[in-house]
């Protein structure tokens, strides 16, 4: 796979991370809203804010690499 393409995956896992974290913060303020437990949810947003972490790192990583540094 060419590094032009590496980049354009790892922008798309950065992009699509950030849906998710921002969906999964939505749900916990239902629940929260509702009075249910959020423990479970709130537990799967620190998972997924840990992958966007390095899906980001990852994507920088690349965008060095493509610009030569």
């Amino acid at each position: 796979m060419a590094l032009a393409d590496d980049i354009r995956m790892a922008e798309r896992h950065v992009r699509h991370g950030e849906l998710h974290i921002a969906r999964q913060h939505s749900l916990i303020a239902g629940l929260e809203a509702a009075g249910k437990p959020a423990d479970g949810a709130k537990a799967f947003l620190a998972l997924l804010e840990d992958l966007q972490m390095l899906h980001r790192a990852h994507l920088s990583r690349l965008l060095r690499r493509a610009s030569g540094g």
